[in-house]
C-alpha cells in the first residue's frame, strides 16, 4: 500500500471515529468548506439523526436565508462524503445568549 493511501486510511479511519462520538464536530469543518465563515459564524450544529442535521441560527433572518438553500447545500455536503448521508437540513433559531460566547 502507499503511502498516500495509508495516509487516507488513517484519516478516514479518524473521521468515522469522531463522527461516532460528536457527530456535530465531524461536520462542522465540512460545514465551514461549503457555507463560509460568514454563515458558519452565525451557525452552529445542534444534532444529526438519521439523515436529519439540525442547525441553529443567531437570527431568523438567517433561518429564512438557508432554508432556502437547504437541499443546495446538503447536496454539497454530501459531495465531501460526511460518514453519513444528508437527507435534509433543518434550520432554528437559537436564543442570542448561545451566540454571544462564541464571539
Amino acid at each position: 500500500m502507499s503511502e498516500f493511501k495509508q495516509i487516507g486510511a488513517i484519516v478516514s479511519g479518524e473521521r468515522r471515529r469522531l463522527w461516532k462520538r460528536s457527530p456535530g464536530l465531524g461536520l462542522q469543518s465540512l460545514w465551514q468548506q461549503v457555507v463560509g465563515a460568514d454563515i458558519a459564524a452565525n451557525t452552529s450544529i445542534i444534532s444529526m439523526r438519521r439523515g436529519v442535521m439540525t442547525v441553529g441560527c443567531s437570527s431568523g433572518g438567517w433561518v429564512c436565508e438557508l432554508k432556502l438553500s437547504a437541499k443546495a447545500i446538503a447536496r454539497r455536503l454530501n459531495r465531501l462524503e460526511p460518514p453519513e448521508k444528508i437527507t435534509e437540513i433543518r434550520f432554528v433559531h437559537q436564543a442570542a445568549t448561545s451566540w454571544k460566547s462564541r464571539k
